[in-house]
């Protein structure tokens, strides 16, 4: 990259209505005056035609599967965040509900968080933001209790092991999760200036954050 710095990656993970677009969205602020990227899991969903299917173990209705890891372009996901490494931003943020499950993604990252939210309060925030977006009620409630909360069991909630730290994403959390977010940039920022200083060296997620809670 001709001696360009490698961008400091941060992954963000979390189930459907978690918050973690908002998460993200809070540290881009947080972080000015560094230069972030966000880099959304949802841009890389399959063609719906190419989506594998969920068969619901409590209907046996069948549904294009929108919450599993093939329902993504992992390749090209990390095909993107390797090039927005390299490019003028200093920090680089992926989400999305499986941003921590592929294994060569999270090679790439120098530190991930989870963001954890009720069953109740995520279920919520989905049925408002497909409403507003012109779905219908009993097709958003009716994926939701045959398809996204037993993927969410099976694929997203496990990843919350991959996290340096969990960041509660609830309405009554703002105040913990600020604090956690502060101790983000904190370590955000002492990555990006031991890069500078390493010329590119990048930093270690190891010594920045162990893998606690």
């Amino acid at each position: 990259m001709n001696g360009r710095m490698m961008a400091f990656v941060v992954g963000i993970g979390g189930g459907s209505g978690s918050g973690k677009s908002v998460i993200a969205d809070r540290l881009r602020q947080l972080l000015s005056p560094l230069s972030v990227e966000i880099i959304n899991q949802d841009r890389y969903f399959r063609h719906r035609d190419a989506l594998p299917r969920h068969r619901s173990p409590d209907s046996e209705r069948v549904w294009p599967d929108y919450n599993h890891p093939y329902s993504f372009d992992v390749h090209g996901l990390r095909s993107a965040l390797q090039r927005e490494r390299g490019q003028r931003a200093d920090v680089v943020i992926v989400e999305g509900i499986l941003a921590l499950h592929d294994g060569e993604l999270r090679s790439l990252m120098d530190l991930t968080l989870f963001v954890e939210t009720d069953a109740d309060e995520r279920i919520v925030r989905r049925i408002r933001r497909n409403v507003a977006a012109g779905h219908n009620l009993d097709d958003i409630c009716d994926y939701y209790l045959d398809s996204v909360r037993h993927r969410h069991r099976e694929f997203c909630q496990p990843t919350r092991r991959h996290a340096d730290l969990v960041v509660p994403g609830g309405e009554h959390d703002r105040a913990r999760a600020d604090e956690l977010l502060n101790e983000v940039c904190e370590r955000v920022r002492a990555g990006v200036t031991d890069g500078r200083a390493a010329n590119g060296g990048g930093s270690d997620a190891g010594t920045l954050a162990g893998k606690g809670e």
